[in-house]
Order: C-alpha cells, then sequence, then structure tokens
C-alpha cells in the first residue's frame, strides 16, 4: 500500500510540473501570476514531499506503536495525495487569474 500511495503522489507531481511548466513556456513570463511564478522557482523540491513519506511510511511499518502505525502512515500519505491533486488543479485554474 506504501508504494501504491508514494506512486499517486509522485504521479500527481509529476503531471503538476510538467503542466506548469508547458504553461510557462507557452506564456511570454510577464503575464503570469506570482503564485505561478513562486510555483515554478519550489517546483522540483516538491518530490522530496513523497520521498520524505516513504521515510516516514517505512519507519511507522517498522515501529508500528501508538502514534506511529500503519494506519497513521496511510491518512497522511493520502491527505498527501489528495494535496498533489489540489496541486495539479492549482496549477491549470491558476493561470486564468
Amino acid at each position: 500500500m506504501i508504494n501504491v500511495i508514494a506512486l499517486t503522489q509522485f504521479a500527481f507531481l509529476a503531471l503538476g510540473i510538467a503542466a506548469l511548466k508547458i504553461l510557462i513556456r507557452a506564456d511570454s513570463g510577464s503575464a503570469l501570476s506570482s503564485n505561478l511564478q513562486m510555483l515554478n522557482r519550489f517546483s522540483l523540491w516538491l518530490f522530496l514531499i513523497p520521498v520524505l513519506w516513504i521515510g516516514f511510511a517505512s519507519l511507522c511499518q517498522m515501529l508500528n506503536r501508538a502514534p506511529l502505525t500503519v494506519t497513521v502512515a496511510r491518512i497522511v500519505g493520502i491527505v498527501l495525495a489528495v494535496l498533489s491533486v489540489v496541486f495539479l488543479i492549482s496549477v491549470t485554474f491558476l493561470t486564468s487569474l
């Protein structure tokens, strides 16, 4: 389950970053919102989120005690996957603002 959630996070982040890069190349650059320019500067650092979550989930799986259980790791992973989808959606809709 950890692999599926991590791959989902990577996939949505990769789609969002690819869409962001395409939109920036297609636009002249001066008409872009400051939010898109900020996302462009920090876009590759977003790939650290799934990597750090994999480490956290592996730690939870190894310990499997009170606050760090596998269920907590799954919930955090699903929340991060949803945030990755929100990132993808925001990149596509921020261009119209």
